[in-house]
């Protein structure tokens, strides 16, 4: 089915406001199971209360469909996005080729980015990390998320390119689950990791040993330091 276009919004061509700095962490998540089945929200959550403790911190999921474009058409994403503050929102789900033999369009994806710079937060693409033993496929999505904000600014957090570094460095941390397609306790904490500095511009290898969290404390400092080395090379945003 193909559905129709949403209009253009305001935001569209604007740069990637820069909220690094708010007293208020409001973060929306857009998403299918790889934002809404992993703890992703809480594990993020959890970090920017340790990093920024006198800042007001919340994570919302939202809810509705799971592919951005599906989101054109249910009542809920929009809805979300216009009537509260968002200092960020974290976006995923552009359908993409498995096999990389399929372009699909990303025009829902560029409506979105520019919904949320009209509202004055900062869009976070999230391509997800490859499938186990995939890495070919975590730099295809990786590249196509940068080509969506090289025409719709937009950070890109290089998640795929964390995986596939800490898989080649420390290959006994399993960061997939037994699917072989989500994340596991360590591979949710990295991600979230990545998010973390990305929001507050603040290296996440700073950042202590949290034992709320299932990762053990030497793992904890590993990813810790993998995420700040990848997003040294790989900077998420344009500024």
């Amino acid at each position: 089915m193909v559905l129709p276009p949403k209009p253009a919004v305001e935001g569209a061509g604007q740069s990637v406001p820069d909220n690094r700095t708010v007293n208020e962490f409001r973060i929306a998540l857009l998403g299918n199971s790889h934002v809404r089945g992993n703890n992703l929200a809480e594990v993020l959550q959890q970090l920017l209360q340790v990093g920024r403790p006198q800042a007001s911190v919340q994570t919302v999921v939202a809810g509705g469909a799971g592919f951005l474009d599906e989101r054109l058409m249910d009542s809920e994403t929009e809805s979300l996005l216009v009537t509260q503050y968002w200092s960020h929102v974290i976006v995923q789900g552009q359908k993409y080729s498995t096999s990389g033999l399929v372009n699909y369009p990303t025009d829902a994806a560029k409506f979105w980015l520019a919904l949320i710079k009209s509202r004055q937060a900062t869009p976070i693409l999230f391509p997800e990390h490859a499938r186990y033993q995939n890495s070919e496929e975590g730099n295809r999505v990786y590249a196509l998320h940068r080509t969506i904000a090289e025409e719709e600014a937009a950070c890109v957090a290089p998640v795929p390119l964390a995986w596939y570094a800490s898989i080649r460095q420390q290959p006994e941390l399993r960061l997939h689950m037994a699917d072989g397609n989500h994340a596991n306790a360590a591979g949710t904490l990295l991600t979230a990791m990545l998010f973390y500095e990305v929001i507050t511009g603040d290296p996440v290898d700073q950042l202590p040993y949290m034992p709320a969290i299932s990762v053990s404390r030497s793992n904890q400092q590993q990813l810790r330091q993998l995420a700040s080395a990848t997003l040294q090379q790989y900077p998420a945003c344009p500024f």
